[in-house]
């Protein structure tokens, strides 16, 4: 919260957070409203989109109005909504330090296009927090939540041990974290191909509008340039900015097995400041 860019929530009475409201609402997360504050604190989140999320951001809001910790409990019923409760504790725990982020720089850039306007045609709001396109609910998550899961789940990986590991490459990556980015990879690769897309490569340019429907869409990316590197779909891309390395990686990856079916492989680097990925087959195809 205090790493943010909104007003930082004040006082005791949620219904003058006006600016943390407007964030909510506007990502989607839900609307809130306070239920008892006499010995628990009690928040009730209402259409939450995400209920450990949701817990997490009410949590964080009142201890920075507060200026005190708490201990966080929420339960989550289909038909109560989200019911956060706070007890004060009395420990003093760290303020949050920035992370840093090599993939962004002062030259990452995701353009907007007119292509990616047709999915906003379908855009719905109830006006309660809540809003959709296509049909399909939408929330919006900062690239901070991620990183900060992402610290928290790195020490406990033990390895990669599932069957697709050896497909991603992660250059400069320790060890641990680029398990942790294999597993996050093939996941968002395996979400992708379950939707059952269907994806067509003529030239390697493809690639460009490929990215914009299924990366710059969601906010996850988008791509400068591509250069074909073999005659059997392997291409070079240069990200013009990307979200998470291993979500865009893992997506693209899907991609690029649903043009060519058959599995493919991924290697992410960093050359000249510029975060660039190679899509080839994961076997060797001879000419």
């Amino acid at each position: 919260m205090r790493l943010g860019n909104i007003t930082k929530p004040s006082g005791l009475d949620p219904t003058a957070w006006t600016d943390y409201i407007f964030d909510w609402e506007s990502r989607g997360l839900g609307r809130f409203r306070l239920l008892d504050d006499e010995q628990d604190i009690r928040i009730l989140a209402e259409g939450p989109a995400s209920g450990p999320i949701c817990a997490g951001a009410l949590a964080a809001a009142w201890e920075c109005a507060s200026s005190r910790r708490h201990r966080l409990t929420w339960s989550d019923g289909p038909t109560d909504g989200l019911i956060v409760s706070l007890i004060e504790q009395h420990t003093d725990v760290p303020s949050p330090k920035p992370l840093n982020v090599p993939w962004m720089t002062s030259e990452s850039t995701i353009s907007p296009s007119d292509e990616n306007q047709i999915h906003w045609t379908d855009y719905r709001s109830d006006g309660g927090g809540t809003w959709s396109i296509m049909g399909e609910r939408k929330m919006m998550v900062h690239l901070d939540l991620v990183l900060r899961f992402e610290e928290y789940c790195t020490p406990y990986v033990e390895g990669k041990n599932f069957t697709r590991s050896e497909d991603y490459v992660w250059d400069g990556s320790e060890d641990k974290r680029s398990a942790w980015w294999d597993a996050v990879a093939d996941s968002a690769r395996e979400g992708f191909v379950s939707e059952g897309h269907h994806v067509l490569v003529r030239d390697h340019s493809d690639w460009i509008s490929i990215a914009r429907r299924h990366l710059s869409s969601h906010g996850l990316g988008g791509l400068r340039e591509t250069k074909q590197t073999d005659t059997h779909g392997g291409v070079l891309l240069t990200f013009s900015g990307v979200f998470h390395p291993a979500i865009a990686s893992g997506i693209l990856l899907g991609c690029w097995e649903r043009a060519y079916g058959r599995n493919g492989r991924a290697v992410f680097s960093f050359k000249s400041d510029k975060p660039i990925l190679e899509l080839r087959s994961s076997r060797v195809i001879a000419d």
